[in-house]
């Protein structure tokens, strides 16, 4: 069903809403850059003409400056594709064009992150004998500062970059501007962002060693399939159930090396 578009409007108040909880997402990841900025200037930076909390604000300058405009882009273009948010809904008055609530999606958001976890936390384990050694399983209790990122960073600013920014775009320039959308232009938004996401946690890695069979399936299952489970909940669901399931998967792989940890010591 084509969704009536009022293109005179942008939806600033949701923009303003999604903003705020991206900032929010920033505050909460900076101690862990912070903590990363002094690790960093031990080991390589006798000569840097930077203090860690220089270098901390520094390097938050370019997700600061992506996120303001993948939001923008994102509410530009996920009408014409026929994505949606419930919280944008609620707030622009909108009609969605799919009556799946938070609810209706619990269920799929809570499987794949189930899914996702275990495959983080077992996948090291189990291919331990033939991943290098930068590889090999070493549990420990993340900090606070870990935490917060990896749940709201990685958990909640990602999909906002990933998949309510680059996914929505490809597919509206795929489906010249959602004039001739069909399922085709989903499947390559959703697996481009993906694989992207993928191979951008590990472009430093592969500079320095071979890409093995095993270093490409772990790539691929612990980065590439994440992304599509989160891909296809946006696309099926809502934008807010990939973000849930995201949330949820890293909390749940905290969890788990905390009781793995706590296991190996008794």
């Amino acid at each position: 069903m084509k969704n009536t578009i009022n293109r005179k409007h942008y939806p600033w108040k949701s923009f303003t809403v999604f903003l705020g909880i991206y900032l929010i997402s920033l505050v909460l990841h900076y101690p862990a850059v912070l903590e990363q900025a002094r690790l960093f200037l031990e080991l390589f930076g006798e000569n840097s003409q930077y203090t860690p909390v220089q270098f901390s604000l520094i390097s938050m300058l370019q997700p600061l400056l992506l996120g303001v405009i993948v939001i923008y882009v994102g509410h530009r273009f996920v009408e014409p594709v026929q994505l949606r948010s419930v919280l944008t809904d609620k707030i622009e008055n909108r009609t969605p064009v799919n009556t799946f609530t938070i609810k209706d999606s619990i269920p799929f958001v809570v499987s794949s992150a189930v899914l996702i976890a275990l495959l983080n936390l077992g996948f090291d384990v189990v291919f331990q004998n033939w991943l290098p050694d930068l590889f090999q399983p070493e549990f420990s209790v993340p900090t606070i500062a870990q935490s917060l990122s990896s749940i709201f960073f990685a958990g909640l600013a990602q999909e906002i970059l990933l998949r309510w920014g680059v996914m929505t775009a490809i597919i509206y320039v795929l489906s010249t501007k959602g004039t001739k959308l069909n399922d085709m232009h989903y499947f390559i938004g959703l697996i481009f962002t993906a694989i992207l996401y993928a191979f951008s946690q590990y472009s430093n890695i592969f500079n320095t060693m071979d890409l093995s069979f095993v270093l490409l399936l772990r790539v691929l299952l612990l980065s590439g399939l994440p992304g599509i489970l989160y891909g296809w909940l946006y696309k099926k669901f809502h934008f807010e159930a990939a973000v849930m399931s995201h949330m949820l998967a890293n909390s749940l792989i905290i969890v788990g090396y905390i009781i793995i940890v706590e296991l190996s010591a008794i």
